[in-house]
């Protein structure tokens, strides 16, 4: 068995060793010629972490973390058309792979690799930012009908799935069930997370569909792409669900922090480090630090000094805190402070691996920087912010709350549960769960522990502009938007996630008032065709320039016009157009919206075939939410 530097030891505390994988069944598979070695169960994210690989690629020069967000697909060198994600897809034994992306002068990533090794610097393609998932545009290969869908397997979904009468189908988008009960806990007298899983588990009769994740949702209509195992080879597909009830069990997303080098290899969030060392036993690194708003930090910061990490230090952004957590770092020798926030982070300048790392007092007009510590992964934990991207694209609303979007209002046939619905504790996302799928409104208690003796978390940190270092990112969205130096600078909003939003509040960068309908009009992502980060400044008044990947799309002589909608929209970058309300499949594309309405107006930039612009044509843009009715205005 090759050398897997990065898995945790069999018998690692906490049962770290990894819950999914079983060591005794290893494997081997190829990614651009090097060999890799794993367990069954293992992803190909874990496997690949498991080896040492830490870097996808780079981005602008700068090294990119490989993680579940990252834009990396990788493809059966047999079928290069056939594009999978990394944190989805199950490690099979005898893969031969491919990664997408890489750029000609590159060559292939093997040579690269097999040059350098494992090197963080050098590693993996140039990455393009993805506005859109490919498998988007896919016709879907199979129809379902059922009287209730469930989407995530977390504890508010499995309970939604155990009261839910009739024929019952839950998604997750990971390849196991429970979400993120284990890595939080219990509160007082709740029944353990392991404990309570299992039961719902055991009771469950609903069909279940794992690493499926639903990337659109409109009309009672789901859409879902899902990757699996069969007969040893990896199979993909598009799946359409019509149901009468949805259940949006989608769960909260952790914010990444704001700082220079939020997103270089060894830089990982709370809930993601945790899953890859419980689920799959593998943690990156001998060193770590630990920055976190919560007390959540510390408990992982505890449980990853048993498995045998040398946890430097524990950073809390608040200013002293009080948690039983922090007791037990007295008492295990665990050292922490607080009232730091994290700064910048740098890649080491000798070593295969390892970040300098450097702290701001985290006190309102301080900024004094600590000095540098380095470490070979920073545990950068930020606040929860619950995922309502398919309750946006169904038609819901949201409003900006204290240091969150929250969701607002009811749809018809569609309920909230759990993290998504807000709920803290897993018994009040049992709770809502089970009302969600049976409609009915029930009184729910989600009271946490009295601020006196657990102090609540704090907002997500957004550090301080550091010049000249590795650039900021707003989220971990895959469009990889960077922060902008001028807090009023210009920010391209079209498909950014929530998370990215609610950086640009806190910023100032989005006035609190117009969140919630700029999360409306610019989070749900539409759209077919990818724009590999090509953008319009809506601040120009002068007619873009159509992108070298759109020539010909449209025929020999397209035209530019502006179209418009009749409720003032804005319209999303990469949406296709077509003649009629019944078309669907991009080659009947007349056309697509190429960014923003001249002068930042309603509706937005076309780029039609010739035939079809005229003023007054009243045309038909497809969109995440569905179809969209526009009017051609005039050509520009």
């Amino acid at each position: 068995m090759m050398s897997q530097p990065n898995r945790l030891a069999a018998d690692a505390a906490h049962g770290w060793g990894g819950r999914a994988i079983d060591r005794s069944r290893p494997l081997s598979f190829r990614l651009d010629g090097r060999s890799f070695s794993g367990f069954a169960g293992d992803t190909l994210l874990s496997a690949l972490l498991a080896n040492g690989m830490t870097s996808a690629g780079t981005l602008q020069g700068m090294p990119l973390a490989l993680d579940a967000y990252s834009p990396l697909l990788l493809a059966p060198r047999a079928d290069p058309a056939t594009l999978l994600p990394v944190d989805r897809t199950p490690a099979l034994d005898g893969l031969d792979l491919v990664t997408t992306g890489a750029s000609a002068q590159h060559g292939l990533i093997g040579r690269l690799l097999a040059r350098v090794g494992l090197r963080r610097h050098g590693q993996g393609p140039r990455l393009e930012p993805m506005p859109q998932l490919p498998w988007r545009d896919q016709t879907p290969s199979e129809r379902l009908e059922v009287k209730t869908l469930v989407v995530g397997g977390g504890i508010a979904g499995l309970a939604a799935a155990q009261a839910a009468r009739g024929p019952t189908l839950v998604l997750e988008r990971r390849t196991e069930l429970g979400g993120d009960a284990r890595f939080y806990g219990t509160v007082g007298e709740e029944i353990p997370p392991d404990e309570r899983i299992a039961r719902l588990v055991a009771a469950l009769k609903a069909e279940v569909r794992l690493a499926t994740e639903v990337f659109s949702l409109a009309d009672g209509v789901a859409r879902a792409h899902q990757v699996w195992a069969e007969d040893g080879r990896l199979r993909s597909r598009v799946i359409e669900i019509a149901a009468q009830r949805i259940v949006l069990a989608t769960g909260a997303s952790e914010r990444l922090p704001v700082f220079a080098g939020n997103r270089l290899p060894g830089v990982s969030g709370a809930i993601a480090a945790y899953h890859l060392a419980e689920a799959f036993g593998v943690w990156p690194g001998q060193r770590a630090l630990v920055s976190t708003p919560a007390s959540e930090g510390y408990r992982l910061g505890l449980l990853a000094a048993d498995a045998g990490v040398m946890v430097q230090r524990i950073a809390d952004t608040r200013l002293g805190p009080n948690s039983r957590f922090i007791d037990f770092c007295k008492a295990s020798g665990v050292s922490f402070t607080s009232g730091l926030l994290p700064r910048a982070a740098m890649p080491a300048a000798t070593g295969d691996q390892g970040l300098v790392v450097s702290f701001a007092v985290a006190i309102e007009g301080i900024t004094q920087e600590t000095g540098p510590l380095e470490t070979d992964r920073l545990i950068a934990a930020g606040g929860r912010q619950p995922e309502l991207s398919l309750w946006l694209m169904a038609g819901g609303s949201v409003a900006w709350r204290g240091d969150r979007f929250l969701a607002e209002g009811t749809l018809p046939d569609i309920a909230l549960a759990g993290a998504a619905a807000g709920y803290r504790r897993s018994d009040a996302c049992a709770a809502s769960g089970t009302a969600a799928a049976s409609g009915r409104s029930i009184e729910i208690a989600d009271a946490l522990i009295d601020p006196l003796f657990e102090t609540p978390a704090a907002p997500t940190t957004i550090a301080p502009v550091a010049a000249g270092n590795s650039p900021a990112f707003l989220g971990l969205g895959r469009r990889m938007t960077q922060r902008p130096e001028d807090p009023l600078g210009f920010v391209p909003l079209m498909g950014l996630d929530l998370g990215e939003l609610a950086a640009l509040v806190q910023i100032g960068a989005l006035p609190q008032d117009e969140a919630g309908r700029a999360a409306g009009e610019r989070v749900a992502p539409g759209g077919d065709i990818l724009a590999s980060g090509w953008t319009v400044d809506t601040g120009q008044t002068q007619r873009p320039a159509i992108p070298a990947y759109l020539t010909g799309r449209f025929g020999p002589r397209p035209q530019l016009w502006h179209v418009t909608t009749a409720d003032a929209r804005f319209l999303a970058q990469g949406s296709l157009i077509f003649a009629t309300a019944r078309a669907t499949d991009p080659a009947q594309a007349i056309g697509t919206i190429l960014g923003s309405a001249p002068g930042n107006g309603v509706g937005g930039t076309a780029l039609l075939a010739r035939e079809a612009g005229a003023a007054g044509a009243r045309l038909h843009v497809r969109d995440a939410a569905g179809t969209v009715v526009v009017e051609a205005m005039k050509p520009l």
